[in-house]
C-alpha cells in the first residue's frame, strides 16, 4: 500500500472540497470523516482572503462546532442549570445562524438582541467565562485551527457587555 504524504493528502482534500463536490455533514459523518479533519481542511483550503465563514467550513462546520458547544454547556455544572427549560436544538440553531452571520456568511440571525434577551437573566462574569471555556473546548474538539478560533472567540467576546450584568460599584 502506498504511503501518502501529508501535502498530497491536503491537495487531494482541497481538490475535492469544491462547493459542488463538498458533502453535507450527514454524508461526511456516514463516510467516517471526522469533523476535526473537515474543519482543518476548510481552513487549509480556503484562499488567503476567505471569510471566517468559509474558513470555519461554512454552515456545516459552524453547526458542528455549535452542536459540540451546546452539548458542553449542557454538561457544564457551572452553567447548565440556566438551561433547564431551554430547547437546546433551538438554541443551537440560533447560535449557528448568529455565528454564520457574524463570520461573513449568508445566514440571517432572527433571534432577539443580546442585551434585552439576557438582562432578566442576571448573567455573571464567571458564568460567561465558563461558557467561553465550553466554546474553546468545542473549537478544539472540532479541529478548528488557532487563527480561526481566535477570530471566532473575539466575535463571541464582543458580546460580553450585552450579556453579563453590570456589577454594582
Amino acid at each position: 500500500m502506498p504511503r501518502w504524504s501529508p501535502l498530497l493528502a491536503l491537495v487531494l482534500a482541497c481538490a475535492s472540497s469544491s462547493e459542488a463536490a463538498r458533502p453535507d455533514a450527514a454524508t461526511t459523518a456516514a463516510r467516517g470523516v471526522s469533523t476535526p479533519t473537515a474543519a482543518r481542511t476548510a481552513a487549509a483550503c480556503a484562499p488567503p482572503n476567505a471569510s471566517l465563514y468559509d474558513r470555519l467550513g461554512q454552515r456545516a462546520g459552524i453547526d458542528a462546532v455549535m452542536h459540540t458547544f451546546v452539548v458542553n454547556v449542557g454538561r457544564d455544572t457551572r452553567v447548565n442549570v440556566r438551561f433547564l427549560f431551554t430547547d437546546m436544538d433551538v438554541l443551537q440553531a440560533h447560535l449557528t445562524d448568529q455565528v454564520c452571520s457574524a463570520s461573513g456568511g449568508p445566514c440571517a440571525y432572527a433571534g432577539r438582541a443580546m442585551k434585552p434577551l439576557h438582562a432578566p437573566m442576571h448573567v455573571r462574569g464567571p458564568e460567561f467565562d465558563a461558557m467561553a471555556e465550553d466554546m474553546v473546548a468545542a473549537l478544539k474538539a472540532n479541529g478548528v485551527p488557532e487563527r480561526e478560533s481566535k477570530e471566532l472567540l473575539a466575535i463571541v467576546g464582543s458580546t460580553r457587555d450585552d450579556i453579563v450584568e453590570t456589577e454594582a460599584k
